[in-house]
């Protein structure tokens, strides 16, 4: 079975499996006048996360789903307008920032352009009428299929923002996949934005946690938010081990993943079962049209599991195919295969 539903399915390495082994540990709730807790990996990583992404400060969380929504409620109470879009992975996966608990907040919908990118007339027109306290973006963006947002478009909508006071978060999850594929620095990528979240797991292959990361006065506050969702943590340089690892030695790598994800789309597009628009394959990721199968996607996803092949349905039109380290040039071929072995037995 090659699976591509998605690169969470990352395993570590035998390099983070022995720094977990031997990482240094202390009670990470037992907190200090700035919030920081006492386990000495977790420290390490904190600062080593910051560092990266040009912020002052870092909190180390289990999930990427509880640092955004550490975020969202450190930055707003519930009643508080939200800036989102609808396929916004915080809006339309992780839903809880947006339910009556326990975030409580209200969103405010800006409007997307072909490629998904926010709309800057739509951003500024929320802006300059005060109907939100926070903007939200997301890079690279999850639904579109692993599409990037230049530095350009970053600050040219952090600007739109900060113009009327209004502070942005941005989801980036997969963020280290987006400054490797513009070929920039991802502190450069981000510098514009006042928070932001990535994920140590996913394509950089830690088995667990997210880093929250902003100025220090925030992510002390941020810090009493991780306590009342409940991450607050133990001797947890265990996990934090192999997120340094996944900073040190992973972020490269991940360009294998795109080249892999290209070779994919390349393969399977000219089957006329499908569509694939080409110039939205920037990263890890492979969205695919099947509705001129005349199938819905989840029946397609079925079909091709059953020959060997798993993949996501993210919709009734669109499958999603996603490249890891685990995933080779060898199985992308063989995986290319099946699909149109797939296609022609329809």
């Amino acid at each position: 079975m090659i699976d591509l539903r998605s690169d969470t399915l990352t395993k570590p390495t035998e390099e983070m499996r022995n720094a977990m082994h031997a990482a240094e540990v202390g009670d990470e709730g037992r907190a200090d006048a700035d919030g920081r807790g006492e386990d000495p990996t977790i420290r390490r990583l904190e600062d080593m996360a910051a560092e990266l992404m040009g912020k002052e400060a870092a909190m180390y969380v289990p999930s990427g789903t509880m640092a955004n929504l550490a975020a969202l409620m450190t930055f707003c109470s519930a009643g508080q307008h939200v800036g989102v879009e609808k396929k916004l992975h915080v809006y339309h996966n992780e839903k809880c920032a947006f339910m009556d608990r326990p975030g409580g907040l209200i969103p405010e919908f800006y409007e997307i352009d072909g490629d998904h990118a926010p709309v800057s007339d739509s951003i500024k027109a929320l802006s300059e009428s005060q109907k939100i306290d926070l903007l939200c973006l997301e890079n690279t963006h999850n639904f579109a299929g692993g599409t990037c947002l230049s530095k350009e478009q970053v600050d040219t909508l952090c600007l739109l923002a900060k113009k009327n006071h209004i502070p942005v978060h941005l989801d980036g999850a997969r963020v280290n996949n987006a400054a490797i594929c513009l070929n920039i620095s991802v502190n450069k990528l981000v510098e514009s934005v006042d928070t932001v979240m990535f994920c140590l797991s996913k394509g950089l292959g830690a088995p667990v946690g997210s880093i929250l990361c902003g100025d220090s006065h925030f992510i002390v506050e941020a810090r009493k938010t991780r306590k009342f969702l409940g991450g607050t943590m133990r001797q947890a340089g265990v996990l934090a081990a192999a997120g340094i690892v996944a900073i040190q030695s992973e972020r490269d790598r991940l360009e294998e993943d795109h080249q892999n994800a290209l070779l994919l789309a390349e393969r399977i597009a000219p089957n006329r079962m499908i569509h694939i628009d080409k110039k939205n394959v920037q990263t890890n990721m492979v969205r695919v049209d099947v509705s001129p199968s005349g199938y819905e996607a989840s029946l397609f996803q079925q079909g091709l599991e059953k020959m060997g092949l798993k993949t996501l349905a993210i919709s009734n039109k669109y499958i999603r195919m996603v490249t890891y380290r685990e995933i080779s040039q060898k199985d992308v071929v063989a995986a290319s295969d099946i699909f149109y072995a797939y296609c022609e037995s329809l």
